[in-house]
């Protein structure tokens, strides 16, 4: 059986640990991101995997219908399909009365939910022979539970859960999904936080002391973390999850 992984937002953080991890498989991997890796290519190259580097802005609506078209003719064939979406952005932080670029929000939401849909529906469509289909969108505990400043954040995460629950009321058994919260991680989302005014986010000090208190996870720990539960027997049978409730 052959296996091509999709995975969304690899260019540094999370998604890069979980595609330089793929990268070891043997198998076929496609990374949707901004730029292409070098590194990445090493280790696939290194390990005999194939890789695919489609170099692409999600928030850019013709640059993802173009990297769509070239990805159908990629999963035909597999027998095993995988797609991780990971790429998202916390921005805008700002209060309720100054959410008022529709243009910024409007990237927000493509970013991080309305690309998610997009390329779903493609992979569902072009894998439609494949016996074994894995879907998992990286969402976040913002998305279940309000946090002021965060107004269009939450929204897209709270977005990407009822669409996990949506989608799998579509497909049934013919795949599996979760909407995944990694918990809070060493990235760059994290330095953005902590460099938003407080006015903006009130709860500014507890991301603070997340930081202060080393109490951020490690992506390359969490990303292990998320790639087996991704390949556990009873994948998909919680579809809001959470990686905090599986064993470290």
């Amino acid at each position: 059986m052959t296996t091509i992984t999709i995975i969304t937002g690899t260019t540094r953080g999370l998604g890069a640990s979980m595609a330089e991890q793929l990268a070891t498989s043997g198998e076929h991997l496609v990374t949707l991101s901004r730029k292409p890796s070098d590194a990445l290519a090493n280790i696939a190259s290194k390990h005999a995997s194939t890789l695919t580097q489609l170099n692409v802005d999600l928030g850019d609506a013709k640059a993802l219908m173009q990297a769509v078209e070239a990805l159908k003719p990629l999963i035909s064939g597999h027998d095993r399909v995988r797609f991780i979406h990971n790429a998202g952005i916390v921005t805008p932080i700002a209060q309720a009365e100054n959410l008022n670029d529709l243009e910024v929000i409007n990237h927000a939401f493509q970013v991080n939910i309305t690309s998610a849909m997009v390329l779903t529906a493609a992979i569902l469509t072009a894998s439609d022979k494949a016996t074994d289909r894995r879907i998992m969108l990286i969402s976040s505990g913002a998305g279940r539970n309000a946090s002021s400043g965060w107004g269009v954040y939450c929204a897209t995460k709270a977005a990407m859960d009822r669409y996990a629950e949506a989608v799998k009321l579509d497909v049934g058994e013919r795949a599996r999904i979760t909407s995944m919260a990694p918990g809070v991680i060493d990235t760059d989302m994290q330095v953005t936080i902590r460099s938003t005014p407080k006015e903006a986010l009130p709860s500014l000090d507890r991301f603070l002391g997340f930081h202060q208190n080393k109490q951020l996870g490690v992506p390359d720990t969490i990303a292990k973390r998320i790639l087996a539960a991704l390949e556990s027997d009873t994948y998909g049978a919680t579809i809001i999850d959470d990686i905090r409730q599986y064993p470290a």
